[in-house]
């Protein structure tokens, strides 16, 4: 029997991948793990149509990473438009989303 749980969240770094990648409301993306990356072991990335656009939240991503890392899987949907964060002093863009999680 699966298991899914939503919560809210947003895509980070979306001014990075901006050439690539023009989010959509309604959009639905893939979250992998990026084990190559080498500020953060834990580093989820988004994923659309095997190109990066993003990452989820440093925040929690090491329990989006561990989840991953145990067969589960994270879907992220689109909610609305780009803004400012509001948790990072040095500010920045996100999205805002809703995480699906399926074990």
């Amino acid at each position: 029997m699966a298991v899914t749980y939503l919560c809210n969240s947003s895509v980070r770094g979306c001014h990075i991948y901006q050439s690539v990648w023009s989010a959509e409301e309604g959009e639905n993306l893939v979250c992998k793990r990026e084990m190559s990356n080498p500020r953060d072991n834990y580093a989820v990335i988004v994923v659309k149509s095997d190109q990066t656009v993003g990452h989820l939240a440093w925040k929690i991503s090491r329990l989006c990473s561990l989840f991953l890392g145990k067969g589960g899987s994270i879907t992220v949907t689109v909610t609305g438009r780009r803004q400012c964060s509001v948790d990072l002093p040095q500010g920045g863009l996100e999205i805002p989303c809703i995480l699906t999680f399926l074990a």
